[in-house]
Protein backbone atom coordinates (compact mmCIF):
# COMPACT_ATOMS: atom_id res chain seq x y z
CA UNK A 1 0.00 0.00 0.00
CA UNK A 2 1.48 3.32 -1.24
CA UNK A 3 1.97 5.97 1.59
CA UNK A 4 -0.71 8.44 0.31
CA UNK A 5 -3.26 5.22 0.69
CA UNK A 6 -1.95 4.79 4.30
CA UNK A 7 -2.09 7.95 5.50
CA UNK A 8 -6.10 8.23 4.05
CA UNK A 9 -6.80 4.90 5.53
CA UNK A 10 -5.59 5.90 9.22
CA UNK A 11 -7.12 9.13 9.42
CA UNK A 12 -10.69 7.48 8.54
CA UNK A 13 -10.00 4.44 10.37
CA UNK A 14 -9.61 7.18 13.07
CA UNK A 15 -12.37 9.54 12.94
CA UNK A 16 -14.60 6.39 12.69
CA UNK A 17 -12.85 5.00 16.10
CA UNK A 18 -13.90 8.82 17.30
CA UNK A 19 -17.23 9.08 15.98
CA UNK A 20 -18.84 5.70 16.76
CA UNK A 21 -16.75 5.00 20.04
CA UNK A 22 -19.32 3.93 22.52
CA UNK A 23 -21.77 5.53 20.34
CA UNK A 24 -24.98 3.73 21.92
CA UNK A 25 -23.67 4.01 25.48
CA UNK A 26 -25.06 7.26 26.71
CA UNK A 27 -28.81 8.14 27.16
CA UNK A 28 -30.39 10.19 24.98
CA UNK A 29 -31.08 13.63 25.97
CA UNK A 30 -33.80 15.57 25.72
CA UNK A 31 -33.25 17.47 22.38
CA UNK A 32 -31.72 14.46 21.18
CA UNK A 33 -35.66 12.67 21.60
CA UNK A 34 -36.69 15.66 20.00
CA UNK A 35 -35.28 13.87 16.71
CA UNK A 36 -35.67 10.01 17.88
CA UNK A 37 -39.28 10.36 18.66
CA UNK A 38 -40.57 12.37 15.64
CA UNK A 39 -38.06 9.55 13.41
CA UNK A 40 -40.24 6.78 15.66
CA UNK A 41 -43.77 8.52 15.36
CA UNK A 42 -43.53 8.85 11.33
CA UNK A 43 -42.10 5.05 10.77
CA UNK A 44 -45.60 4.28 12.99
CA UNK A 45 -47.74 6.72 10.61
CA UNK A 46 -45.88 6.46 7.35
CA UNK A 47 -46.17 10.37 6.92
CA UNK A 48 -42.63 11.25 6.23
CA UNK A 49 -44.01 14.70 5.64
CA UNK A 50 -45.64 15.96 8.31
CA UNK A 51 -44.01 15.12 11.36
CA UNK A 52 -45.16 14.81 14.88
CA UNK A 53 -43.36 14.92 18.57
CA UNK A 54 -45.50 13.08 21.02
CA UNK A 55 -48.33 13.18 19.13
CA UNK A 56 -47.97 17.16 18.28
CA UNK A 57 -46.74 18.51 15.10
CA UNK A 58 -42.85 19.38 14.95
CA UNK A 59 -42.85 22.02 11.97
CA UNK A 60 -40.00 24.32 13.29
CA UNK A 61 -37.14 22.08 11.98
CA UNK A 62 -36.32 20.84 8.39
CA UNK A 63 -37.31 17.28 8.43
CA UNK A 64 -33.55 15.35 7.25
CA UNK A 65 -32.68 14.37 10.50
CA UNK A 66 -35.95 12.85 11.06
CA UNK A 67 -35.77 11.06 7.62
CA UNK A 68 -32.35 10.06 8.31
CA UNK A 69 -32.99 8.20 11.56
CA UNK A 70 -35.80 6.81 10.41
CA UNK A 71 -34.66 5.12 7.51
CA UNK A 72 -31.44 4.12 9.56
CA UNK A 73 -34.15 2.67 11.86
CA UNK A 74 -36.25 1.10 9.94
CA UNK A 75 -33.30 -1.11 8.51
CA UNK A 76 -32.41 -1.43 12.16
CA UNK A 77 -35.46 -2.76 13.31
CA UNK A 78 -36.02 0.29 15.84
CA UNK A 79 -35.35 3.48 17.01
CA UNK A 80 -32.49 3.61 19.62
CA UNK A 81 -29.85 5.29 20.69
CA UNK A 82 -27.40 3.82 17.98
CA UNK A 83 -29.33 4.10 15.51
CA UNK A 84 -30.68 7.96 16.42
CA UNK A 85 -26.77 8.91 16.25
CA UNK A 86 -25.94 7.02 13.58
CA UNK A 87 -26.42 9.45 11.05
CA UNK A 88 -24.31 12.30 13.08
CA UNK A 89 -21.57 9.55 13.20
CA UNK A 90 -21.78 9.15 9.41
CA UNK A 91 -21.10 12.47 8.70
CA UNK A 92 -18.53 13.37 11.13
CA UNK A 93 -16.33 10.80 9.02
CA UNK A 94 -17.46 12.08 5.85
CA UNK A 95 -16.58 15.75 6.95
CA UNK A 96 -12.82 13.96 7.59
CA UNK A 97 -13.19 12.66 3.94
CA UNK A 98 -14.07 15.96 2.54
CA UNK A 99 -11.08 17.50 4.85
CA UNK A 100 -8.91 15.11 3.22
CA UNK A 101 -9.90 15.57 -0.37
CA UNK A 102 -9.83 19.20 -0.57
CA UNK A 103 -7.44 20.12 1.42
CA UNK A 104 -4.90 18.24 0.10
CA UNK A 105 -5.68 19.20 -3.67
CA UNK A 106 -5.63 23.05 -2.45
CA UNK A 107 -2.43 22.72 -0.45
CA UNK A 108 -0.78 19.09 0.53
CA UNK A 109 -1.88 15.58 1.78
CA UNK A 110 0.10 16.19 4.69
CA UNK A 111 -1.93 19.39 5.46
CA UNK A 112 -5.06 17.60 5.08
CA UNK A 113 -3.92 14.78 7.69
CA UNK A 114 -3.17 16.82 10.14
CA UNK A 115 -5.78 19.16 9.63
CA UNK A 116 -8.06 16.22 10.05
CA UNK A 117 -6.71 15.05 12.84
CA UNK A 118 -7.28 18.16 14.48
CA UNK A 119 -10.78 17.91 13.64
CA UNK A 120 -11.37 14.79 14.45
CA UNK A 121 -9.67 15.07 17.77
CA UNK A 122 -11.45 18.08 18.91
CA UNK A 123 -14.06 18.43 21.45
CA UNK A 124 -16.60 19.80 19.23
CA UNK A 125 -16.24 16.45 17.25
CA UNK A 126 -16.68 14.09 19.55
CA UNK A 127 -19.23 15.93 21.20
CA UNK A 128 -21.34 16.04 18.05
CA UNK A 129 -20.95 12.97 16.42
CA UNK A 130 -22.02 11.57 19.43
CA UNK A 131 -25.08 13.48 19.01
CA UNK A 132 -28.17 12.38 17.71
CA UNK A 133 -29.34 16.64 16.69
CA UNK A 134 -28.70 17.41 13.44
CA UNK A 135 -25.78 19.91 13.79
CA UNK A 136 -23.04 17.11 12.87
CA UNK A 137 -25.34 16.64 9.27
CA UNK A 138 -25.64 20.49 9.07
CA UNK A 139 -21.44 20.87 9.31
CA UNK A 140 -20.84 18.40 6.81
CA UNK A 141 -22.91 20.03 4.48
CA UNK A 142 -22.05 23.59 5.27
CA UNK A 143 -18.45 22.19 4.88
CA UNK A 144 -18.90 20.96 1.78
CA UNK A 145 -20.28 24.40 0.84
CA UNK A 146 -17.19 26.20 1.28
CA UNK A 147 -14.70 23.54 0.23
CA UNK A 148 -16.42 23.11 -3.03
CA UNK A 149 -16.47 27.27 -3.94
CA UNK A 150 -13.28 27.84 -2.83
CA UNK A 151 -11.99 24.74 -5.39
CA UNK A 152 -14.26 25.99 -7.76
CA UNK A 153 -13.50 29.23 -7.49
CA UNK A 154 -9.69 28.47 -7.97
CA UNK A 155 -9.55 25.89 -10.55
CA UNK A 156 -8.77 26.53 -14.39
CA UNK A 157 -10.75 24.13 -15.01
CA UNK A 158 -13.68 24.37 -16.53
CA UNK A 159 -15.59 21.13 -15.97
CA UNK A 160 -14.30 20.54 -12.39
CA UNK A 161 -15.80 23.94 -11.88
CA UNK A 162 -19.10 23.28 -13.13
CA UNK A 163 -18.55 20.09 -10.77
CA UNK A 164 -17.68 21.43 -7.82
CA UNK A 165 -20.59 24.29 -7.99
CA UNK A 166 -23.08 21.60 -8.85
CA UNK A 167 -21.45 19.71 -5.36
CA UNK A 168 -21.98 23.31 -4.06
CA UNK A 169 -25.61 24.13 -4.96
CA UNK A 170 -26.54 20.59 -3.79
CA UNK A 171 -24.68 20.62 -0.64
CA UNK A 172 -26.40 23.91 0.02
CA UNK A 173 -29.76 22.56 -0.40
CA UNK A 174 -29.28 19.72 1.45
CA UNK A 175 -28.05 22.01 4.40
CA UNK A 176 -31.34 23.78 4.45
CA UNK A 177 -33.18 20.62 4.63
CA UNK A 178 -31.23 19.54 7.69
CA UNK A 179 -31.07 22.66 9.62
CA UNK A 180 -32.85 25.78 7.42
CA UNK A 181 -32.48 28.49 7.41
CA UNK A 182 -29.56 29.16 9.05
CA UNK A 183 -27.49 28.02 6.45
CA UNK A 184 -28.55 30.87 4.20
CA UNK A 185 -26.24 33.84 6.09
CA UNK A 186 -23.86 31.33 7.78
CA UNK A 187 -22.97 30.27 3.93
CA UNK A 188 -23.80 33.47 1.65
CA UNK A 189 -22.93 36.37 4.39
CA UNK A 190 -18.91 35.15 4.79
CA UNK A 191 -18.63 34.33 0.81
CA UNK A 192 -20.46 37.93 0.14
CA UNK A 193 -17.23 39.39 2.04
CA UNK A 194 -14.42 37.21 0.46
CA UNK A 195 -15.96 37.61 -3.28
CA UNK A 196 -16.28 41.66 -1.99
CA UNK A 197 -12.87 41.73 -0.56
CA UNK A 198 -10.78 40.03 -3.10
CA UNK A 199 -12.91 41.26 -5.82
CA UNK A 200 -14.63 38.39 -7.62
CA UNK A 201 -17.44 39.47 -9.04
CA UNK A 202 -16.29 38.39 -12.49
CA UNK A 203 -16.89 35.22 -11.35
CA UNK A 204 -20.06 34.75 -10.54
CA UNK A 205 -21.71 34.51 -13.69
CA UNK A 206 -19.35 30.51 -13.93
CA UNK A 207 -20.79 29.74 -10.40
CA UNK A 208 -24.12 28.29 -11.69
CA UNK A 209 -26.47 31.09 -10.34
CA UNK A 210 -29.62 30.36 -12.25
CA UNK A 211 -29.37 25.99 -12.18
CA UNK A 212 -27.76 26.22 -8.97
CA UNK A 213 -30.83 28.17 -7.25
CA UNK A 214 -32.85 25.57 -10.03
CA UNK A 215 -31.14 22.46 -7.93
CA UNK A 216 -31.65 24.42 -4.98
CA UNK A 217 -35.72 24.76 -5.12
CA UNK A 218 -36.20 21.13 -6.58
CA UNK A 219 -34.57 19.84 -3.52
CA UNK A 220 -35.70 22.22 -0.75
CA UNK A 221 -38.93 23.63 -1.37
CA UNK A 222 -41.15 20.53 -1.74
CA UNK A 223 -41.22 20.05 1.85
CA UNK A 224 -42.08 23.81 3.28
CA UNK A 225 -44.73 24.11 0.29
CA UNK A 226 -46.43 20.85 1.78
CA UNK A 227 -46.62 22.01 4.87
CA UNK A 228 -47.57 25.53 3.72
CA UNK A 229 -50.43 23.76 2.66
CA UNK A 230 -51.51 21.85 5.42
CA UNK A 231 -51.40 25.00 7.61
CA UNK A 232 -53.54 27.08 5.06
CA UNK A 233 -50.55 28.99 4.39
CA UNK A 234 -50.59 30.54 8.69
CA UNK A 235 -46.52 30.79 8.89
CA UNK A 236 -46.61 32.24 12.13
CA UNK A 237 -44.39 29.49 13.64
CA UNK A 238 -41.54 29.48 10.98
CA UNK A 239 -41.59 33.38 11.47
CA UNK A 240 -41.25 32.94 15.31
CA UNK A 241 -39.06 30.29 14.99
CA UNK A 242 -36.41 31.58 12.17
CA UNK A 243 -37.08 35.70 12.44
CA UNK A 244 -38.44 35.74 16.20
CA UNK A 245 -34.92 33.90 17.03
CA UNK A 246 -32.92 35.97 15.25
CA UNK A 247 -33.39 39.12 17.01
CA UNK A 248 -33.03 37.93 19.79
CA UNK A 249 -37.27 37.68 20.86
CA UNK A 250 -37.90 33.50 20.88
CA UNK A 251 -34.85 31.84 22.69
CA UNK A 252 -31.49 32.77 23.81
CA UNK A 253 -32.05 36.29 23.38
CA UNK A 254 -30.14 36.77 26.71
CA UNK A 255 -26.45 35.97 25.93
CA UNK A 256 -23.95 39.00 25.25
CA UNK A 257 -21.98 39.84 21.71
CA UNK A 258 -19.10 37.77 23.30
CA UNK A 259 -21.10 34.47 24.38
CA UNK A 260 -19.30 32.58 21.04
CA UNK A 261 -15.75 33.70 22.55
CA UNK A 262 -14.84 31.03 25.25
CA UNK A 263 -16.95 28.61 23.33
CA UNK A 264 -14.69 28.46 20.33
CA UNK A 265 -11.75 27.60 22.44
CA UNK A 266 -13.91 24.92 24.37
CA UNK A 267 -14.74 23.15 21.17
CA UNK A 268 -11.44 23.33 19.76
CA UNK A 269 -9.97 21.15 23.38
CA UNK A 270 -7.07 20.49 22.97
CA UNK A 271 -5.53 22.70 20.16
CA UNK A 272 -6.55 25.64 22.23
CA UNK A 273 -3.35 27.78 22.07
CA UNK A 274 -3.04 26.92 18.48
CA UNK A 275 -6.32 28.97 17.88
CA UNK A 276 -5.19 32.40 18.13
CA UNK A 277 -1.90 32.11 16.38
CA UNK A 278 -4.05 29.97 13.87
CA UNK A 279 -6.89 33.42 13.57
CA UNK A 280 -3.60 35.61 12.97
CA UNK A 281 -1.37 34.31 10.80
CA UNK A 282 -3.67 34.56 7.14
CA UNK A 283 -2.71 38.60 7.40
CA UNK A 284 1.47 37.67 6.97
CA UNK A 285 3.11 37.55 3.54
CA UNK A 286 5.77 34.60 5.10
CA UNK A 287 3.02 32.21 3.87
CA UNK A 288 3.37 32.85 0.24
CA UNK A 289 1.18 30.21 -1.62
CA UNK A 290 -0.86 28.70 1.25
CA UNK A 291 -1.45 32.64 2.52
CA UNK A 292 -4.73 32.71 -0.06
CA UNK A 293 -6.78 29.29 1.44
CA UNK A 294 -5.24 30.54 4.67
CA UNK A 295 -7.73 33.53 4.08
CA UNK A 296 -10.59 32.29 2.90
CA UNK A 297 -10.70 30.30 5.91
CA UNK A 298 -10.46 33.34 7.68
CA UNK A 299 -13.56 34.81 5.85
CA UNK A 300 -14.87 31.54 6.56
CA UNK A 301 -14.95 31.62 10.81
CA UNK A 302 -14.13 34.86 11.91
CA UNK A 303 -17.20 36.72 9.43
CA UNK A 304 -19.46 33.40 10.40
CA UNK A 305 -18.69 34.12 14.22
CA UNK A 306 -19.03 38.01 13.84
CA UNK A 307 -22.90 37.27 12.13
CA UNK A 308 -23.49 35.25 15.27
CA UNK A 309 -22.29 37.43 17.21
CA UNK A 310 -24.94 40.29 16.42
CA UNK A 311 -27.91 37.53 16.28
CA UNK A 312 -29.95 37.50 19.25
CA UNK A 313 -30.42 34.16 19.33
CA UNK A 314 -27.37 32.39 20.49
CA UNK A 315 -26.81 28.83 21.57
CA UNK A 316 -23.11 27.08 21.97
CA UNK A 317 -23.96 24.21 18.99
CA UNK A 318 -24.54 27.44 16.78
CA UNK A 319 -20.89 27.94 15.93
CA UNK A 320 -20.09 24.32 15.31
CA UNK A 321 -20.36 24.74 11.21
CA UNK A 322 -17.37 27.12 11.37
CA UNK A 323 -15.10 24.98 13.74
CA UNK A 324 -13.79 23.13 10.77
CA UNK A 325 -12.66 26.25 9.34
CA UNK A 326 -10.46 26.69 12.59
CA UNK A 327 -9.02 23.16 12.72
CA UNK A 328 -7.57 23.26 9.62
CA UNK A 329 -6.00 26.60 9.99
CA UNK A 330 -4.91 25.13 12.48
CA UNK A 331 -3.40 21.64 11.21
CA UNK A 332 -1.72 24.53 8.69
CA UNK A 333 0.19 26.03 11.40
CA UNK A 334 1.21 22.78 12.87
CA UNK A 335 2.55 21.39 9.67
CA UNK A 336 4.65 24.46 9.61
CA UNK A 337 6.10 23.65 13.11
CA UNK A 338 6.64 20.30 12.67
CA UNK A 339 7.82 20.27 8.87
CA UNK A 340 7.69 22.89 6.03
CA UNK A 341 9.21 25.49 8.36
CA UNK A 342 7.70 28.43 6.20
CA UNK A 343 6.89 30.67 8.87
CA UNK A 344 8.76 28.92 12.49
CA UNK A 345 11.66 28.24 12.60
CA UNK A 346 12.73 25.37 14.99
CA UNK A 347 13.46 27.61 17.87
CA UNK A 348 9.99 29.57 17.68
CA UNK A 349 8.63 25.92 16.92
CA UNK A 350 9.73 24.61 19.91
CA UNK A 351 9.26 27.56 22.45
CA UNK A 352 5.05 27.21 20.79
CA UNK A 353 4.73 23.49 21.44
CA UNK A 354 6.29 23.87 24.82
CA UNK A 355 3.89 26.51 25.57
CA UNK A 356 1.30 24.41 24.63
CA UNK A 357 2.15 21.47 26.32
CA UNK A 358 2.57 23.74 29.63
CA UNK A 359 -1.00 24.92 28.88
CA UNK A 360 -2.35 21.08 28.68
CA UNK A 361 -0.31 20.50 32.06
CA UNK A 362 -1.95 23.20 33.61
CA UNK A 363 -5.24 22.49 32.34
CA UNK A 364 -4.99 18.52 33.53
CA UNK A 365 -3.92 19.71 37.24
CA UNK A 366 -6.36 21.83 37.48
CA UNK A 367 -9.14 19.68 36.62
CA UNK A 368 -8.12 16.94 39.12
CA UNK A 369 -8.01 20.16 41.49
CA UNK A 370 -11.47 20.73 40.24
CA UNK A 371 -12.53 17.65 40.26
CA UNK A 372 -11.25 16.63 43.93
CA UNK A 373 -12.89 19.72 45.08
CA UNK A 374 -16.13 19.60 43.59
CA UNK A 375 -17.32 16.15 42.38
CA UNK A 376 -15.31 13.31 44.82
CA UNK A 377 -16.98 10.75 42.46
CA UNK A 378 -15.18 11.26 39.45
CA UNK A 379 -11.74 11.76 41.44
CA UNK A 380 -10.44 8.21 40.47
CA UNK A 381 -11.22 8.75 36.85
CA UNK A 382 -9.53 12.16 36.49
CA UNK A 383 -6.66 11.28 38.31
CA UNK A 384 -6.13 8.35 35.34
CA UNK A 385 -6.76 10.65 32.79
CA UNK A 386 -4.20 12.44 34.27
CA UNK A 387 -1.33 10.83 34.82
CA UNK A 388 -2.25 9.40 30.64
CA UNK A 389 -1.63 12.27 29.13
CA UNK A 390 1.14 13.00 31.07
CA UNK A 391 2.87 9.95 29.62
CA UNK A 392 1.52 11.22 26.60
CA UNK A 393 3.38 14.16 26.73
CA UNK A 394 6.54 12.69 27.44
CA UNK A 395 6.69 10.26 24.75
CA UNK A 396 6.20 12.81 22.52
CA UNK A 397 8.33 15.00 23.92
CA UNK A 398 10.76 12.17 23.56
CA UNK A 399 10.10 12.22 20.01
CA UNK A 400 10.52 15.37 19.31
CA UNK A 401 13.88 16.02 20.90
CA UNK A 402 15.42 13.44 19.08
CA UNK A 403 14.30 14.23 15.23
CA UNK A 404 11.51 12.11 14.87
CA UNK A 405 8.62 14.23 13.57
CA UNK A 406 6.53 11.66 12.04
CA UNK A 407 6.40 9.52 14.72
CA UNK A 408 6.12 12.40 16.81
CA UNK A 409 2.98 13.79 15.16
CA UNK A 410 1.37 10.09 14.67
CA UNK A 411 1.72 10.29 18.74
CA UNK A 412 0.18 13.12 18.42
CA UNK A 413 -2.81 11.87 17.68
CA UNK A 414 -2.48 8.58 18.50
CA UNK A 415 -2.41 9.49 22.22
CA UNK A 416 -5.09 12.06 21.72
CA UNK A 417 -7.34 8.91 20.34
CA UNK A 418 -6.30 7.30 23.66
CA UNK A 419 -7.46 9.85 25.89
CA UNK A 420 -10.71 10.51 24.24
CA UNK A 421 -11.60 6.98 24.49
CA UNK A 422 -10.70 6.68 27.99
CA UNK A 423 -12.46 9.85 28.88
CA UNK A 424 -15.25 8.66 27.06
CA UNK A 425 -15.32 5.18 29.27
CA UNK A 426 -14.75 6.87 32.84
CA UNK A 427 -16.75 9.84 32.26
CA UNK A 428 -20.38 8.90 30.30
CA UNK A 429 -21.81 6.37 32.66
CA UNK A 430 -20.98 8.84 35.46
CA UNK A 431 -22.07 11.48 34.40
CA UNK A 432 -24.84 10.45 32.41
CA UNK A 433 -27.75 12.27 34.34
CA UNK A 434 -30.69 11.36 31.60
CA UNK A 435 -30.16 7.34 32.91
CA UNK A 436 -32.85 8.07 35.63
CA UNK A 437 -35.66 9.28 33.39
CA UNK A 438 -34.50 6.62 31.11
CA UNK A 439 -34.62 3.67 34.02
CA UNK A 440 -38.24 5.44 35.39
CA UNK A 441 -39.55 5.80 31.69
CA UNK A 442 -38.88 1.92 31.08
CA UNK A 443 -39.93 1.08 34.22
CA UNK A 444 -43.31 2.67 33.43
CA UNK A 445 -43.59 0.76 29.77
CA UNK A 446 -43.24 -2.49 31.66
CA UNK A 447 -46.35 -1.62 33.89
CA UNK A 448 -48.44 0.26 31.68
CA UNK A 449 -50.17 -2.64 29.23
CA UNK A 450 -49.81 -1.81 25.74
CA UNK A 451 -53.33 -1.66 24.90
CA UNK A 452 -54.15 0.81 27.56
CA UNK A 453 -53.42 4.68 27.81
CA UNK A 454 -51.08 6.91 29.72
CA UNK A 455 -51.45 10.57 30.24
CA UNK A 456 -49.09 12.92 31.99
CA UNK A 457 -50.44 16.28 33.96
CA UNK A 458 -48.97 19.10 32.64
CA UNK A 459 -45.66 17.64 31.46
CA UNK A 460 -43.53 14.89 30.19
CA UNK A 461 -40.04 15.32 28.65
CA UNK A 462 -39.27 14.01 25.42
CA UNK A 463 -36.76 11.73 26.36
CA UNK A 464 -39.69 10.08 28.68
CA UNK A 465 -41.70 9.82 25.53
CA UNK A 466 -38.70 7.92 23.66
CA UNK A 467 -38.02 5.37 26.59
CA UNK A 468 -41.70 5.13 27.14
CA UNK A 469 -41.87 3.85 24.02
CA UNK A 470 -45.89 5.19 22.98
CA UNK A 471 -47.04 8.84 22.67
CA UNK A 472 -48.28 10.22 26.47
CA UNK A 473 -50.49 13.17 25.88
CA UNK A 474 -49.94 16.24 27.58
CA UNK A 475 -52.93 17.45 30.35
CA UNK A 476 -52.84 20.84 31.55
CA UNK A 477 -56.21 20.87 33.15
CA UNK A 478 -56.13 19.57 36.22
CA UNK A 479 -59.88 18.46 36.61
CA UNK A 480 -59.71 16.80 33.35
CA UNK A 481 -56.58 14.83 34.33
CA UNK A 482 -58.33 13.50 37.38
CA UNK A 483 -61.04 12.57 35.01
CA UNK A 484 -58.65 10.46 33.42
CA UNK A 485 -57.50 8.55 36.45
CA UNK A 486 -61.14 8.20 37.44
CA UNK A 487 -61.59 6.39 33.97
CA UNK A 488 -59.13 4.20 34.68
CA UNK A 489 -56.63 5.59 32.90
CA UNK A 490 -52.77 5.76 33.77
CA UNK A 491 -51.48 9.26 34.99
CA UNK A 492 -47.79 10.05 35.46
CA UNK A 493 -46.82 13.04 37.22
CA UNK A 494 -43.45 14.41 37.75
CA UNK A 495 -41.50 17.25 40.18
CA UNK A 496 -44.00 20.05 41.10
CA UNK A 497 -46.77 18.67 38.81
CA UNK A 498 -47.08 15.70 41.06
CA UNK A 499 -47.06 17.80 44.36
CA UNK A 500 -50.07 19.62 42.20
CA UNK A 501 -51.81 16.52 41.46
CA UNK A 502 -51.81 14.92 45.15
CA UNK A 503 -52.85 18.56 46.40
CA UNK A 504 -55.65 18.49 44.06
CA UNK A 505 -56.68 14.57 44.25
CA UNK A 506 -56.31 13.15 47.80
CA UNK A 507 -57.49 9.75 47.26
CA UNK A 508 -54.98 9.09 44.33
CA UNK A 509 -53.63 5.50 44.15
CA UNK A 510 -49.55 5.51 43.72
CA UNK A 511 -48.81 2.44 41.44
CA UNK A 512 -45.42 3.34 40.95
CA UNK A 513 -42.64 5.92 42.75
CA UNK A 514 -39.27 7.17 42.17
CA UNK A 515 -37.52 9.69 43.96
CA UNK A 516 -35.22 10.80 41.45
CA UNK A 517 -37.84 10.44 37.99
CA UNK A 518 -35.45 12.77 36.19
CA UNK A 519 -32.69 15.18 36.90
CA UNK A 520 -33.24 19.07 35.33
CA UNK A 521 -31.46 22.05 35.64
CA UNK A 522 -33.11 23.21 39.18
CA UNK A 523 -32.41 19.61 40.45
CA UNK A 524 -33.82 16.26 41.37
CA UNK A 525 -37.23 15.55 39.76
CA UNK A 526 -39.16 12.89 41.34
CA UNK A 527 -41.80 11.27 39.51
CA UNK A 528 -45.42 8.60 40.16
CA UNK A 529 -47.28 6.47 38.14
CA UNK A 530 -50.99 6.55 39.42
CA UNK A 531 -54.05 4.16 38.79
CA UNK A 532 -57.18 3.44 40.94
CA UNK A 533 -57.17 -0.41 40.65
CA UNK A 534 -53.67 -1.48 39.98
CA UNK A 535 -51.59 -3.52 41.46
CA UNK A 536 -48.88 -1.64 43.59
CA UNK A 537 -45.35 -1.74 42.75
CA UNK A 538 -43.07 0.90 44.80
CA UNK A 539 -45.36 3.22 46.62
CA UNK A 540 -42.98 5.42 47.84
CA UNK A 541 -43.86 7.69 50.90
CA UNK A 542 -47.05 9.35 50.82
Amino acid sequence: MATKHKIIFAAMLLSAVSAFWMLKTKTLGNHECFVSVTAREMLQSGDLVWPTCNGQPRLNKTPLSYWLVALVSKVGGEVNEFTARLPSAFFAVLSVAAILYFVSRSLSLRIAAISAGVWLTSLAYVRYSHNARAEMILTFFIMLCFLSFYSAVNTPNRKRRIYYMLLFWASFALANLAKGPAPIPLIFVPLFFYVAVFRLWKKIPQLLPVWGSLIFVIIVLPWPLAIAGKLNWDLMLWKREFVDRFFGGYASGDKAFYYYFPIMFQFIVPWVAFLPMALAAPFFRVWGKRQKPMQFLWFWFVIGMAFLAICGGKRQHYILPLMPAAAILIGIILEDMIFARIAYDRKSAVSVLKWHVGVIMVGVLGGVFYVAKAKMDLLLPAIILGVMTLVVIAVILILFARGRPVSATVSVFAGVMVLIMASCFFFIEISDSDKYSRDFSRELSKIVPASEDMIAYEYISTKSVHYFGRVVPEINDISAALEYYENGDWVVATAEHLEKLEKAGKNLRRVYYEKIAERRKFGDAQGALFHKSAAIINQGNL
